[in-house]
């Protein structure tokens, strides 16, 4: 998948959930606030109340007077407060001081409102720190070039990866990334998962719920395969008879040709009458029968627990994408399904809490 087609999948996330807006206008990408900007300038200019006509009522007048002066000083107050609002959006946070700048600026405007009433201020002022704000011109920032650029890959680089995962899974001739349930991709899902926690600016539900599916689904997977995979679950069993191939795992059909080996000795030391040979060998025999058939019987138990597991898993994370779960109650959930942390390890944890004690 190339940078432009996950730059505009996630523009397309972004325009259906603001959740995302943040991280965008930290990385200088937020075409809301030019569009706002622009209806601003327009209100500014929009023609103020007229002043009524003196009817020689000194009441009246007053009182229409008074409205007037209440009705002018709000047709521009009330544009004044959209340029709060736009200050308070998301943006660069370099461009903090010229935000200060442009509220300053608002209350400088206020000011002159109050004390001059029905006279229209000049908002050229207002119009050009606005600008810069939008546009990081204003000549007092020092902000890097590359700065916003280093982000933007960053935002494509860690936000984009689960995206880009999905992206492969969907496309069968795609070889961009390891199986989902390989060794490989877990390693490389741990380190996306590391960068992406050490990068404060990009947390975000959406994202870390992207991140937990793929973890689910990647464990799942893997689950899986270690049911399927007699080796793998043989690796797991602690006390297994002794055999040639614990030691030699290199030599194919090892223990076969050991146990024929094994068997022409028993019947040649029979025939010769050996029997302090013979007997050794036929005992080792038959304790090595029954040594392999427990092992055979464990390894059938531990493959029924696999797959046991690997149904609950996939139930957790059905109800996880349908939205059933929530990020607090999958964490003990999955502690429960990985006593011996085989298939999560404590980076994932530190994802599923990343957001425990933040209020958004």
């Amino acid at each position: 998948m190339a940078d432009w087609s996950i730059w505009k999948t996630l523009e397309d996330w972004r325009s259906k959930r603001h959740e995302l807006d943040p991280i965008f206008s930290y990385a200088g990408v937020s075409p809301e606030l030019e569009s706002l900007a622009s209806g601003i300038a327009t209100d500014l200019r929009r023609s103020p109340p007229t002043k009524p006509l003196v009817t020689g009522n000194h009441e009246r007048d007053d009182r229409e007077t008074t409205a007037y002066y209440e009705a002018f000083y709000q047709h521009f107050d009330d544009s004044l407060n959209k340029v709060e609002s736009l200050i308070r959006l998301p943006w660069v946070p370099e461009a903090a001081s010229t935000g200060q700048a442009v509220l300053a600026e608002v209350e400088n405007l206020r000011r002159f409102m109050r004390a001059n009433k029905g006279v229209r201020p000049e908002f050229d002022r207002l119009d050009q720190l606005i600008e810069q704000y939008i546009h990081l011109s204003d000549p007092n920032l020092n902000i890097p070039p590359e700065l916003l650029q280093q982000r933007r890959e960053k935002l494509v680089v860690l936000a984009g990866y689960p995206l880009t995962v999905q992206h492969s899974l969907r496309n069968p001739y795609d070889s961009a990334h390891s199986p989902l349930g390989s060794d490989d991709f877990r390693q490389e899902l741990d380190e996306k998962i590391q960068q992406y926690i050490s990068a404060e600016w990009l947390h975000c539900r959406i994202i870390t719920n992207w991140y937990v599916s793929l973890v689910l689904d990647s464990a799942l997977m893997a689950q899986k395969r270690d049911a399927a995979n007699d080796e793998r679950i043989r690796a797991m069993i602690k006390r297994r008879w002794p055999t040639l191939s614990l030691v030699m795992p290199g030599f194919e059909h090892i223990d076969q040709v050991w146990y024929m080996a094994l068997s022409l000795g028993a019947i040649a030391g029979l025939l010769a009458e050996l029997w302090l040979v013979a007997v050794p060998i036929v005992l080792w025999l038959n304790l090595s029968v029954a040594g392999h058939r427990r092992e055979r019987k464990e390894l059938d138990i531990r493959r029924g627990k696999l797959a046991t597991r690997a149904q609950n898993l996939k139930s957790v994370r059905d109800r996880f994408a349908q939205g059933q779960l929530e990020l607090s109650r999958l964490g003990p959930l999955i502690r429960q399904l990985d006593e011996k942390g085989e298939y999560f390890d404590e980076s994932v944890f530190s994802l599923i809490n990343l957001h425990q004690f933040k209020s958004s």
